[in-house]
């Protein structure tokens, strides 16, 4: 049995693959491993074009664009390793951070996953989540009302200063026991959201930890670079990308319950209506023509269309693949 199983999820990013798998090669040298690419609906000969730098890679096509969840958990099963690692193709090694993951992690029984910390390529922090009060987030809420929403949903209390809600699957290390006893990532979820929901599923089987001397250099906006372009244009009301918060709102349902979710969706239903009214007042005021520069609204409303979309499946939890369609 090899030691780490590294699972890299490939959709047409071969060029990013290839550079990540040279920082893996030159920074882990303590511990054997395997390299999984598990391939997403690839148009051109990514296989043969990675296999040319690195033969020895294990190539598994899904033969359809199946998302994170499903591409990691086939990879995860054809694997051979003690402990498995999830690694995003737009990230890069720059110290011996599956080494020291490993080493870590066996010193940690009480562990079931461990993670790295995130940097940009100049190798500034990079601000990342590891607890669930992220879904405040979710809430549309005038200031003053913060402290409120702060107070409702509060952030756990761990006495281990490494220990996390859940890890980001950038860069996920988790014991093989914690993938057969879980069966891994939840395969509704297409992108987005699946390790959030996995890491509360973990959590049950031991500590979640983020080491403090372990750190990897994650890409911006590697994999998906018109994310960058469309991140210009979000406003506080529109900052919402529909595939994440379609699986974020899958997350809520299925971790804190239908009530939770419900609420959430009927406060973005009620702001339909209000952020139209709001803007068609200030018209007035400004003696503007009251049913002009509503593109923001209209915009805010579509999204909020998209999501309800999906209510009765997400409220009842009937099996369904998250996917939105373009």
């Amino acid at each position: 049995m090899v030691t780490v199983s590294i699972i890299i999820v490939n959709y047409r990013t071969p060029e990013l693959i290839v550079e990540c798998i040279k920082t893996i090669k030159q920074f882990t040298t303590k511990v054997s491993y395997e390299v999984i690419v598990v391939d997403n609906a690839s148009k051109g000969d990514d296989e043969g074009y990675i296999k040319s730098f690195f033969p020895e890679t294990i190539w598994l096509s899904m033969n359809y664009n199946a998302g994170f969840a499903r591409a990691n958990n086939a990879g995860m099963r054809i694997s051979n390793g003690k402990y498995l690692l999830l690694l995003n193709s737009d990230t890069k090694l720059y110290e011996p951070v599956i080494d020291t993951c490993v080493a870590r992690l066996e010193a940690r029984p009480d562990a079931i996953a461990g993670g790295a910390y995130q940097v940009y390529p100049d190798l500034n922090p990079r601000t990342f989540y590891h607890t669930f009060t992220f879904r405040r987030d979710f809430w549309i809420v005038p200031p003053k009302f913060r402290s409120v929403l702060n107070s409702l949903i509060r952030q756990t209390e761990y006495q281990d200063p490494e220990q996390v809600d859940y890890i980001a699957a950038a860069f996920l290390m988790v014991r093989r026991e914690g993938f057969e006893k879980t069966g891994g990532l939840d395969e509704e979820f297409f992108l987005y959201g699946e390790d959030t929901e996995w890491g509360y599923r973990l959590s049950k089987l031991g500590k979640l930890l983020v080491f403090k001397d372990c750190n990897i250099i994650h890409e911006e906006w590697g994999s998906k670079p018109e994310r960058y372009d469309e991140a210009q244009n979000y406003t506080y009301f529109n900052r919402f990308d529909h595939q994440i918060q379609l699986s974020n709102l899958v997350w809520i349902r299925k971790q804190f319950g239908a009530l939770h979710y419900f609420l959430l969706m009927l406060h973005y239903w009620l702001w339909v209506p209000t952020f139209f009214l709001m803007k068609i007042v200030s018209n007035a005021i400004n003696f503007k023509n009251p049913f002009s520069e509503l593109e923001n609204q209209k915009k805010f409303a579509h999204m909020i269309g998209v999501f309800s979309k999906y209510f009765w499946n997400i409220l009842l939890k009937k099996p369904t693949f998250y996917k939105i369609s373009k």
